[in-house]
Parts: C-alpha cells; sequence; structure tokens
C-alpha cells in the first residue's frame, strides 16, 4: 500500500518503478491539484494483498462501510454514500471522498486478482451501475 500525503511523498512515488498506467495516472492527478489543492489531498494506492483494516488505519474509514447507516457492501440498504467519485481508468479505479470544503481522499484502486474480492466487486458494481 503506497500513502502519498504530503509534497515530499507525491515527488517520492512518481520516482518508483510503478505500473506505467498508475505513474500516469498520479502524476497527471498531482499536477492537476496545482497548489491550491496539494496540501488538502492525499492518495492511496490499494493493491493486491491489502487488507480492509490497512485502507482503515490510512484513511480512517472504509469504501465498504456505508459511513451513516454503517451499512456493509453487499447488505440490504447498502448505498456508497461518501464516495463523491468513482470512475474506471482500464486497470485502475479511481475512488475520491471529500471532507468539508477543500479535503479529499484519493483511493487508486488496483483491478486485479489479489485485491479485496468485495472492493473490487464494488468498483466493478457502480461504474457499470448495476
Amino acid at each position: 500500500m503506497l500513502h502519498l500525503y504530503d509534497r515530499a511523498t507525491m515527488a517520492d512515488a512518481l520516482t518508483l518503478d510503478l505500473d506505467p498506467k498508475l505513474r500516469r495516472l498520479l502524476k497527471d492527478r498531482i499536477l492537476a491539484l496545482g497548489e491550491d489543492l496539494i496540501d488538502w489531498t492525499e492518495y492511496l494506492v490499494v493493491e493486491p494483498g491489502d487488507t480492509e483494516a490497512d485502507i482503515v488505519r490510512h484513511v480512517g474509514f472504509s469504501p465498504l462501510v456505508e459511513p451513516f447507516d454503517g451499512i456493509r457492501y453487499g447488505e440490504a440498504g447498502y448505498h456508497i454514500g461518501g464516495i463523491d467519485w468513482l470512475v474506471d481508468h482500464g486497470g485502475w479505479y479511481e475512488m475520491s471522498a471529500s471532507f468539508g470544503s477543500t479535503f479529499a481522499y484519493v483511493l487508486l484502486i488496483q483491478d486485479t486478482d489479489g485485491l479485496i474480492p468485495e472492493l473490487r466487486h464494488l468498483c466493478r458494481c457502480y461504474v457499470a451501475a448495476c
């Protein structure tokens, strides 16, 4: 799991040996932040082997649990509350959640075997509007 939480970690991430699609996505997103939002945005890269507990430890919430009612993905009444944006970039999902008027977490979730099965299904389902 790669957690980019400040300018230094963002700059360092772009020097790592990353999947080319992930590198391009990170570079585009970081450059688009500019000076206004770079200090108010964190990125979390979720890959095979990462756990839901890892996500919670880094960002304080799980996209698999609806934040207002506590309903878990797959249970009746679940909706993807708290998530502002979910898009498929062909091999990587981008999911963002904003807090207040400026702060946001962006999860970049690899669409591959070994990923948290529920999270992969959630991404696939909501992108396809199922």
